[in-house]
């Protein structure tokens, strides 16, 4: 069977298309992978910034169908899923063609939602509602959440602007009149802005950064929150005596993930825009997102 992964770390060129044995579990819940999302973690993971041991194999996201169910775990053969594998703790990869995985992680995917899409939503959706709750946010409070046009962002986004509470949000430039656009369609009131550097100090009661922009701290007003998805460029807590820093520390749960695909399902929010490439492009797909300026998500087809 074939998997994605890599047998040391370093650049995309290290990925490749690995030879790893089928699935042979009956006490777990075995899917036939339509689709595995590239997420920033599988780029972190694999440049060793996330150290590993030996060959490691990639991916977090899937969605599929499911070809074997262990006994009273609510699926059946034929079953639309989609799961979050977080193979850095459960040590269950998604990227390859079949995955035998924990029942609890998966949930199903109504007929309504495209397999592709679904597999692009697991770990920013999951992301995004349990940083929403780590952010605590009261009616009243003024947010600004940066990079709404990434993966966790949009899904923030959507549901930041379902509120309405005072929002602003910072976007790359070329795609300002998109969200100035979803932003004026929504219930919250607020602005888009394009550079960090417009945004005065102590502005806002509530920072939700995921694009890793830890300068933003400044924009919290003494005793406000800053709220960040990313570990690798968050300001020090130290630093910032007067800021609540919080870090999300994304976990696995069945019910976050329902919430996301329900609500994806039911056209609420922003769903992501989707490219598909083959398991052997993975190193491209992964010097890609390097790059930056990847709008949507990459889905690697098996």
């Amino acid at each position: 069977m074939r998997a994605v992964g890599f047998h040391a770390p370093g650049g995309p060129e290290v990925v490749e298309v690995l030879d790893v044995p089928e699935p042979d579990r009956d006490d777990l819940l075995v899917v036939d992978v339509a689709g595995a999302a590239v997420n920033p973690v599988d780029l972190a993971t694999r440049s060793g910034q996330i150290p590993t041991e030996g060959t490691t194999l990639l991916g977090w996201d899937l969605a599929g169908t499911v070809l074997r169910a262990p006994h009273g775990s609510g699926f059946a053969a034929g079953d639309r899923v989609a799961a979050m594998t977080a193979p850095l703790g459960t040590g269950i990869a998604s990227m390859a063609e079949r995955v035998a995985l924990d029942p609890a992680f998966a949930v199903a995917v109504p007929a309504s939602l495209d397999l592709l899409v679904a597999a692009a939503l697991p770990l920013a959706g999951v992301t995004a509602v349990q940083t929403l709750r780590l952010a605590g946010l009261g009616a009243e409070d003024r947010v600004l959440l940066v990079g709404a046009q990434g993966s966790v962002g949009s899904h923030v986004a959507g549901r930041l602007l379902a509120r309405q509470g005072p929002t602003d949000l910072v976007v790359r430039p070329g795609d300002a009149d998109v969200w100035a656009v979803r932003l004026e369609q929504s219930e919250a009131l607020g602005t888009v802005r394009t550079s960090p550097d417009t945004i005065g100090p102590g502005t806002y009661d509530v920072v939700i950064d995921t694009a890793g922009v830890p300068t933003l701290v400044d924009a919290v007003r003494e005793g406000g929150r800053f709220v960040t998805i990313t570990p690798f460029s968050a300001p020090t807590p130290e630093d910032h005596p007067s800021v609540d820093v919080r870090l999300t520390s994304v976990e696995i749960s069945r019910e976050d993930l329902q919430d996301v695909v329900a609500r994806a399902a039911s056209g609420a929010g922003v769903l992501p825009d989707v490219e598909s490439l083959p398991l052997e492009a993975a190193g491209r797909a992964h010097a890609r997102l390097e790059a930056g300026g990847v709008r949507g998500k990459l889905v690697l087809v098996p």
